[in-house]
């Protein structure tokens, strides 16, 4: 079995971190040694999932992060740049990689390395990065000069990609995610139309965009759904939770919205919901929970803002929506209120959809297609 070096900046159970694990089954002739800078539910996961991989735990893994472009931040970041260098030399030695696999643009600054110890390399570009700016245009310029092939997961990041002006399309790739289906689980009889959206709290997920909207909705309307939040802050962002509380208080809302917290595996609270909330502001490259969402049949709500809209078409297999128009978003909203069985449906359509797709097994024939371009 041949040995490949991965490289991943993450330790939690979101989108890019199961992603990667499903990657690394469907490329089963190799033994994946990955380095990770700490230890954290993924790790778990993969020793799970992938049982004959080896996890390597390295704080001195080079990632980009903010602070970096400080001149405190970027001194701190070359001493790892340097150690983390001459730790993987050995590592190198020892393995003979032939090949590596770099996942996230966080990781592109471990390319260069690569490069030098002759490993030939691949990029998974999970992300839309536009700030700060010399970050996305130095990720950028390290992928395409030093990686063999760019994966985009959607064609939403190959064109910001594009928009750097130093893109080398023979390089690059669109490699739409696959993944396991949610379990089907019997559905509750419920009176109340359940909403459900699942991701961390923070501005940019929605949250607070879903709360403006709803605050567009009369009470009457609003007493026959319900509106379930799933998700946690990051360490020192347990303010964000705070606000949220005090928002929903403050508009009213309290008997309407509920905050259930971070769960590993969704697929009890998904089986609770009629309609999945993707509202992002960010630009979401290709979100995992509107694939989650099809695949358990249920109707998605989400914004145009980045690759989701490559998923659904609107109206047929779900509804996309503005991020800055919460009145159309309230709209949307009500109109599955007051029309249960829509959202039924809707969801029906984007699971045959999902089977068309996006399964694991397109997926494999996706990915293998692309190893076969190194």
């Amino acid at each position: 079995m041949k040995t490949i070096a991965v490289f991943h900046p993450s330790v939690e159970l979101y989108g890019a971190d199961r992603i990667l694990v499903n990657a690394l089954k469907v490329m089963d002739e190799y033994r994946p040694i990955i380095y990770l800078p700490k230890s954290g539910p993924l790790v778990t996961f993969i020793q799970q999932e992938i049982p004959y991989t080896k996890v390597v735990i390295c704080e001195d893994l080079p990632i980009i992060y903010r602070a970096m472009f400080t001149p405190s931040g970027a001194v701190s970041f070359m001493k790892k740049y340097r150690r983390f260098s001459r730790f993987f030399s050995k590592e190198n030695n020892y393995y003979n990689f032939e090949i590596a696999y770099v996942n996230t643009l966080a990781c592109s600054f471990l390319l260069r390395i690569l490069n030098q110890q002759k490993i030939k390399s691949f990029t998974h570009v999970h992300e839309i990065l536009e700030r700060p700016k010399i970050a996305a245009v130095i990720t950028s310029k390290l992928a395409f000069r030093y990686s063999e092939l760019v994966i985009s997961v959607s064609r939403a990041v190959e064109q910001n990609l594009i928009g750097k002006r130093i893109i080398r399309k023979r390089k690059s790739v669109i490699v739409h995610n696959g993944i396991l289906p949610i379990p089907d689980c019997k559905k509750q009889k419920s009176d109340k139309v359940n909403f459900y959206l699942f991701g961390r709290i923070k501005p940019e997920k929605g949250q607070w965009y879903l709360l403006d909207a709803l605050a567009n909705l009369p009470k009457e309307v609003l007493k026959k759904a319900k509106f379930n939040l799933v998700g946690g802050t990051l360490a020192g962002k347990e303010f964000l939770k705070t606000d949220l509380l005090t928002k929903i208080h403050e508009l009213g809302l309290t008997d309407f919205v509920n905050l259930k917290g971070f769960t590993s595996d969704i697929s009890g609270e998904m089986a609770k919901a009629d309609v999945c909330l993707v509202p992002s502001l960010m630009k979401d490259p290709f979100p995992t929970t509107v694939l989650e969402a099809m695949s358990a049949g249920k109707a998605v709500i989400t914004t145009n803002t980045g690759g989701a809209k490559e998923a659904i078409l609107n109206g047929g297999m779900g509804f996309v929506i503005p991020p800055n128009r919460p009145d159309i978003f309230a709209q949307t909203i009500q109109k599955l209120i007051l029309e249960p069985s829509l959202s039924t449906k809707v969801g029906q359509k984007a699971k045959s959809e999902f089977e068309k797709r996006f399964t694991m097994e397109q997926f494999r024939l996706r990915w293998t297609k692309m190893i076969t371009m190194l």
